[in-house]
Formats: structure tokens, sequence, C-alpha cells
């Protein structure tokens, strides 16, 4: 299973217990760009310094795409803001974007054990020549402590990772 899995669904062993904000139900369905998608509270992803352009928005969970054909996407979801959402691509450590010496470092940067990271790649939707095409940002990717459930977008220094790296579905 990958962490994104266990993210996502809030269980497992590693999980701290977070409560709900009073007055707020612990799933609810909210309507997103995307569609209409179950949101979890119970157990939030904390980004302590917010995404980059986004310094004031923190809470977020991990919900699954609300339509078939985009199954292996998740939807970041704002628990602050239900206008807010990102497609986002979970990839094990072991992918063909990164090298694992790269991933390893940035892990160490953020002071996440090996073992409990998962990273999130935010995707782009590029409509051209009448089509639809995919990149992900491969330049800042999420990297998501799942033991303490705190993510930080970590900014490659190199210009390696392109911020445009293109995708197939």
């Amino acid at each position: 299973m990958m962490h994104g899995e266990m993210l996502m669904t809030g269980s497992g062993p590693a999980m701290m217990p977070q409560s709900v904000p009073a007055g707020k139900p612990e799933t609810e369905v909210v309507e997103t760009r995307f569609g209409k998608v179950t949101i979890y509270r119970k157990n939030p992803i904390i980004f302590p310094n917010g995404l980059l352009g986004l310094p004031d928005k923190s809470e977020f969970c991990l919900t699954g795409f609300p339509t078939e054909k985009m199954a292996r996407f998740k939807l970041l979801q704002s628990l602050e803001d239900s206008g807010l959402s990102f497609i986002t691509l979970p990839l094990d450590t072991q992918n063909p974007i990164f090298e694992a010496g790269d991933l390893e470092q940035a892990a160490k940067d953020l002071d996440i054990p090996n073992e409990q990271f998962t990273i999130l790649l935010i995707v782009s939707v590029h409509r051209e020549n009448g089509g639809v095409k995919l990149s992900v940002n491969a330049r800042a990717p999420i990297f998501v402590n799942a033991a303490k459930r705190t993510a930080t977008q970590y900014v490659f220094a190199s210009n390696k990772y392109s911020i445009r790296h293109m995708i197939t579905l």
C-alpha cells in the first residue's frame, strides 16, 4: 500500500489522532470545480508553512478524484476553503521521475525518515490544439510525513527537474 492511501483514509498505526473543529462534521461532501468529493476532517494534513504562494492555507485532506478516468490522481482539498483544491499525483519513492538520492536528501533536509514520506506532485492541465495534456511540477514536489501528517512543498535547488514535466494518462 502506498503511503498516500494511508493518508487518505487516516488509518494505520502511525497516524496521530486529530480533533474535528467544533461544529464541523468529521466527513462531508463538497462541490469542487472537479465535481463532488467527500472530505475527511478527522486527520488533516498540515502544511506548517502553507503551500508556495498560499502561506495562509495550512489544512488539507487527500480524497479520491471524482471521475473514474482520473482514478490514479488524488485531490488535495483545502479544509479552510472549499474552493481551493489541487489535482495531485501520488508517487512511490521508487519512480521514473526522481533519482533516489535526491529524494533521500530532500527527506533528510525536511527531517522525515525515509520510510515515512510520501511524494505528491501538483498536476497542471493544459488545453492545447483541441486536446488536453497534463504536466506535473517535478521541481517542487510535496513531501508528506505520514507519521506526523505534516507536509512541505520542497523546491529542488537545481534545474534537473522541470516545473512542467509532461505525463500521460
